[in-house]
């Protein structure tokens, strides 16, 4: 029996030491190696921030869980180090993948909004899904999002809006993939102004037009002349056959035009949502003078420019604080239903 004993604790004793030397080896796995360290660590980050969005999805306001989520996400993509990199890509992957899901899923009631990236906007109904300044994105020449997903994407959408003749709005293969299936392009007419497929629209005044989807479905558009400086802008403000009204504003900023925007919602349909770029110039009173149901930003991280231009989410929270409009602040590959 005391033999018996004597090896139960030398074999306990020995399991300890196998133990320690593994969490020893474990501790001391990265020692030396910071780049390493900091590659898995950007894994955890970037799947826990993911799994946050998921698990908290958009709603009116700013949870506090949501604001951490999105507050690391703009740590993460504000360290170019993990630019083009795996665990950045992975991060697009999943948010890709979950949009597509989503996106394969019928609509029931009310206007869903899909935020795709950057500006990019997919705004559903029952019978109308209407894609806007769709992207791929870029990081030093490399599509962020890849062409096997925007294919998807697009298979999804009826028709493309273009705001304005922008890289991070216009997307050539993203066009290309809507003409060759059949669908409407809308644009400003300095974009591609060559191509008879693209319908070229723009005026000095409001542009009322009628568009037919391949469906038989009809939108009823109003184009509003907006500005980014001196470029031009087209302001879409879109109405499904159900009644349910999206703007567009793109990257709306001229001064002089917020003085006929602040009163545009006295010629227009009250929106359900309003998509307005999150450093647009005064945002209240462009907000104000569309009367939203509730406001969606975009922009943020618009991952092609320098970090000092890749617009925080923490910087569209702090100006959101003074609007007096419900409002949802989204992620990539998130979505918010409008009822």
């Amino acid at each position: 029996m005391k033999q018996i004993l004597i090896i139960f604790c030398l074999l306990s004793v020995s399991f300890q030491a196998l133990a320690q030397d593994k969490k020893k080896a474990t501790n001391g796995e990265f020692w030396g190696k910071s780049e390493a360290y900091l590659h898995k660590q950007a894994f955890q980050m970037f799947g826990l921030i993911d799994e946050a969005l998921t698990q908290n999805p958009p709603v009116v306001g700013a949870p506090m869980v949501r604001k951490l989520a999105l507050y690391n996400l703009d740590a993460m993509l504000h360290e170019t180090k993990y630019d083009n990199t795996e665990p950045f890509n992975q991060f697009v992957d999943s948010r890709m993948q979950k949009l597509l899901a989503e996106l394969g899923k019928p609509v029931k009631k009310g206007l869903k909004i899909y935020k795709v990236y950057n500006d990019g906007f997919i705004a559903r109904s029952q019978s109308s899904t209407i894609a806007f300044d769709i992207v791929r994105g870029a990081i030093q020449g490399k599509e962020i999002i890849s062409e096997a997903y925007i294919k998807q994407i697009v298979d999804q959408c009826d028709i493309l809006f273009i705001t304005h003749n922008h890289g991070d709005h216009a997307d050539r293969l993203v066009a290309n993939l809507f003409i060759q299936a059949g669908k409407p392009v809308i644009a400003p007419s300095n974009i591609w102004e060559n191509d008879t497929y693209i319908q070229h629209l723009r005026s000095d005044k409001m542009i009322n037009q009628e568009i037919e989807l391949n469906n038989g479905k009809k939108l009823q558009v109003k184009i509003l002349p907006g500005h980014q400086s001196e470029l031009i802008i087209n302001i879409y403000v879109v109405t499904t056959p159900e009644k349910k009204t999206v703007v567009q504003t793109g990257d709306q900023y001229h001064k002089e035009d917020i003085n006929w925007l602040v009163n545009i919602y006295q010629e227009i349909p009250r929106p359900d949502a309003l998509l307005v770029n999150c450093w647009t110039n005064r945002m209240n009173d462009l907000i104000e003078g569309f009367s939203p149901k509730v406001v969606i930003t975009g922009h943020e991280n618009e991952m092609g420019h320098t970090i000092d231009h890749r617009e925080a989410f923490w910087l569209t929270f702090q100006k959101m604080k003074e609007i007096k409009r419900d409002y949802v602040v989204m992620g990539w590959g998130e979505w918010f239903l409008c009822k």
